[in-house]
């Protein structure tokens, strides 16, 4: 009976062609995998925002339930979840797979039952007997749970558990080294400059040695921190980002990706505003032909903005990045092409004269293992003019 309320539609996870297509799927559940050697097992846990899952009752004097199914390597788990007016807004739940050594990958899907709607990742374990980041598990103290990604909150401490290990006699602890770099703060020159950032030079910076077996305490610094294993091919990775993101909720934070379309002149005056949030307004209302359609284009750029975030993040924001800027300004691409090491954005019908596609190279180094550069070219002058021009004459519809 809980499956009354269960559409026909089935809303997927974005596809292979358009796989940073954020909202063509309803469920974004952050996921962390741990293993843990001495008990051959692999806890699952997962998080996902309740407003994301359709709630539905059996009649008026039941509650609302929702109900998700989680599978991983042939293991299926059910969980339901009772919707009351007190209850936190992430539902999360942690599992134990048994019997795990033998999953050097796995596949892993969450399903809505009642919407139909259903979200997948694949993930890469490793060999079980090398130590890999997967058997660390990192604790947010603010979250109060597992750390699902690089992406950490500035000030947040971290505590970082790791596998089980008896020291032999003569053994000393393991030495881990922490390091920093500071986040760049220049923007990605547009598509058709020459001129090229070099932030896979920057050299992290020593801030500490310390030896454990079992257990490290970290605060998170704004930037990136390097925490490598000495003697090991072991290396975690933690960027630090403000408390909202991958949203932008300051009128300071607003204002800086407006420098993708705002002139030299109008981004120095939005940013020595005195009331930022009225400049803001000011300053849509003038791309738009009216205050309705000056609230789309700026849900659609902070949508877009946020989608970079979730998926271009690295060592700086997502939006920071080249991939970010693309995205921005331009919006889903019709298809892309992926390999190992190149990217491939296709708007337009793929093959035909009004095709435009980006190549971004992958540029992956230690501070960034999520890092893509544009293949600039001059051929794109008069392209991204015409996508900066679209913006301020309101002619973006969203994605």
């Amino acid at each position: 009976m809980l499956l009354a309320g269960c559409t026909t539609t089935s809303l997927q996870t974005p596809s292979q062609r358009r796989p940073y297509d954020r909202e063509a799927s309803t469920l974004h559940p952050e996921v962390t995998l741990h293993r843990r050697f001495e008990a051959n097992a692999l806890d699952v846990y997962i998080s996902v925002p309740k407003e994301e899952l359709l709630y539905s009752r059996i009649d008026a004097s039941s509650p609302f339930v929702a109900q998700l199914q989680v599978s991983i390597a042939d293991t299926l788990w059910h969980l339901l979840d009772t919707a009351w007016s007190d209850s936190p807004p992430l539902l999360r739940n942690v599992w134990t797979l048994e019997e795990a050594s033998s999953f050097q990958k796995v596949e892993l899907q969450i399903i809505d039952v009642l919407r139909n709607a259903s979200w997948s990742t694949k993930r890469n374990l490793g060999r079980w007997e090398v130590w890999a980041p997967s058997d660390v598990l990192i604790w947010s103290e603010s979250a109060n749970w597992a750390l699902a990604s690089q992406q950490a909150t500035v000030g947040d401490t971290l505590s970082l558990h790791m596998p089980e290990r008896s020291l032999k006699e003569g053994e000393t602890p393991l030495n881990w080294i922490i390091s920093n770099t500071p986040a760049p703060s220049q923007l990605p020159p547009p598509p058709f400059s020459n001129t090229r950032l070099r932030w896979d030079t920057l050299t992290p910076k020593n801030i500490g040695t310390i030896q454990s077996d079992s257990l490290l305490i970290l605060e998170v610094l704004e930037g990136t921190t390097l925490v490598e294993l000495e003697g090991f091919d072991m290396l975690l990775r933690f960027h630090g980002r403000p408390r909202d993101f991958p949203s932008l909720v300051e009128p300071s934070q607003l204002v800086a990706p407006l420098r993708y379309i705002a002139s030299r002149s109008e981004f120095q005056k939005l940013k020595q505003a005195q009331h930022p949030k009225k400049a803001l307004d000011e300053f849509w209302l003038a791309c738009a032909s009216s205050a309705e359609s000056a609230r789309g284009l700026l849900r659609t750029y902070y949508a877009r903005v946020e989608e970079a975030n979730a998926s271009f993040s690295g060592l700086v924001e997502g939006w920071r990045s080249d991939r970010g800027m693309i995205h921005i300004v331009f919006g889903v691409p019709q298809r892309i092409r992926r390999d190992a090491y190149n990217e491939y954005w296709t708007y337009g019908e793929e093959g035909t004269a009004n095709a435009l596609t980006f190549h971004f190279r992958n540029k992956r180094n230690l501070l960034d293992d999520n890092a893509f550069e544009l293949q600039r070219s001059l051929q794109f002058r008069s392209v991204w003019d015409r996508g900066v021009s679209n913006w301020r004459n309101g002619r973006i519809r969203g994605d």
